[in-house]
């Protein structure tokens, strides 16, 4: 209830100190370290039986673009857990401390669909036969998922997709949330991208009221209801209206997708190189070590 009612304006964020901090933090609060950057903690409201926040040692604005490998390292160290990561009006309660999550995996829709979602979606930018960028086409609502097997393809391929969402004047990063796991050797990252941070029903009075902030959860389609009494009246039909409408539209999809698929990938492709110790004699003989 605390996440979900949680104001994020300038001014009480300025007025209150920052949970994420170590400083503020409980002091029953361990962490182990990931990297020189991050501190992994356990999350004190779990949503998922096992919930980490993982949360940067620097005070530092909620942003991605420069953090998207890390989500990757965390899939790669942690392959048996789930990574989310939730924009700063995006369901994130600490926009003004750079933090991911993680958690059980397999327990989202989204993961459970995985297999015919996957099959359904539409490429729209391939590297190769797996990696690249592709539209969920079966989905309620617009997603956009980026395969990849190493740290660096990931990173250029979300940096097309980052560049192609439309990004609104008052905000600092394009609006979305994005849910990430490995599958074997391949990692997997979905990105919702969003329109609004709160639907309607987030502001209405008595009966019209639903409490529900979209989160990267909620957009894997976990809803989150902290209140029974919208838990008990959710519908199916309303459920759906509600992610739509913080979703990015259709029509602005068609604009992130085409500006997608004009980027060409062809120079990614370079040749190895290869190394070798200079010798002399009448017949030199050697071995590659692959095929070049």
């Amino acid at each position: 209830m605390v996440s979900t009612g949680a104001k994020i304006d300038k001014a009480t964020i300025a007025k209150r100190p920052c949970f994420l901090c170590k400083d503020n933090r409980p002091q029953v609060q361990t962490s182990i370290s990931f990297g020189e950057e991050f501190d992994i903690l356990v999350n004190p409201f779990p949503i998922l039986p096992v919930h980490f926040t993982i949360a940067a040692r620097q005070h530092q604005l909620q942003l991605i673009q420069k953090h998207y490998a890390d989500l990757q390292k965390l899939s790669n160290d942690y392959p048996k857990l789930i990574f989310f990561y939730n924009g700063p009006k995006c369901g994130a309660s600490a926009p003004d401390h750079l933090h991911f999550q993680g958690g059980t995996s397999g327990m989202l829709p989204i993961q459970e669909m995985w297999s015919k979602l996957d099959a359904a979606a539409q490429p729209l930018l391939r590297i190769n036969e797996v990696e690249g960028i592709f539209e969920i086409v079966n989905f309620a609502y617009p997603a956009i998922a980026i395969k990849s097997r190493s740290v660096e393809n990931g990173v250029k391929l979300f940096s097309i997709v980052y560049n192609s969402l439309p990004q609104q004047a008052d905000e600092v990063e394009p609006m979305m949330n994005i849910v990430a796991w490995r599958a074997n050797d391949t990692f997997i990252s979905v990105v919702f991208p969003r329109y609004k941070h709160r639907p309607d029903c987030y502001f209405a009075e008595k009966e019209q009221q639903f409490l529900v902030s979209p989160g990267s959860l909620d957009m894997a389609g976990l809803m989150i209801l902290p209140r029974e009494v919208d838990f008990e009246r959710i519908t199916p039909t309303l459920a759906e209206h509600i992610m739509r409408e913080v979703s990015l539209s259709d029509e602005a999809m068609r604009e992130v997708i085409k500006h997608i698929c004009q980027h060409n990938v062809s120079s990614w492709k370079q040749e190895p190189t290869v190394s070798v110790g200079i010798v002399s004699a009448e017949k030199i003989h050697f071995r590659l070590n692959g095929s070049y």
